[in-house]
């Protein structure tokens, strides 16, 4: 089963626009949503317009980098320079900015992270048994205090 001449014509106007153009749309914080609604295609038409071309993938996840770049600075900028009667808008339009960028850079991703760490005493014991025979079973060493 091909692809319908409905789908061909959709992706032939994606590649007629460009992919530079729509990765720099994309970068610029333009949503992928957005593109879909203005230029009337789906996800499946994209990912597949997306494999189309070597690397293409790979360039739309550089621009989605470049647009948390995008959102990073608008959060700041927006912070700094809000009208003192706005601060509950400017407060939540930061918080959906960092939101984004962090959902598209992971470096602006600053929830604390739990480490798990797991630690068995038994684990423990036999490790110190296995010391302290070594030490018992090998030769005095002496230490200079002076090296």
């Amino acid at each position: 089963m091909g692809i319908s001449n409905v789908a061909k014509a959709k992706l032939a106007a994606l590649e007629e626009v460009g992919e530079d153009e729509l990765f720099e749309q994309i970068a610029q914080g333009k949503s992928l949503r957005s593109l879909m609604r203005e230029r009337n295609f789906g996800f499946k038409l994209w990912s597949r317009w997306l494999d189309a071309k070597d690397g293409r993938r790979e360039r739309y996840q550089a621009a989605q980098l470049e647009a948390g770049h995008f959102f990073a600075e608008r959060a700041v900028d927006t912070a700094q320079n809000t009208d003192p009667s706005m601060v509950n808008v400017a407060r939540l339009q930061v918080d959906t900015d960092k939101w984004m960028a962090s959902k598209l850079d992971a470096q602006y991703d600053t929830r604390q992270r739990d480490v798990a760490i797991n630690i068995s005493v038994n684990d423990l014991h036999a490790q110190a048994a296995q010391l302290l025979g070594d030490v018992i079973e090998g030769d005095a060493v002496e230490v200079d205090e002076d090296e």
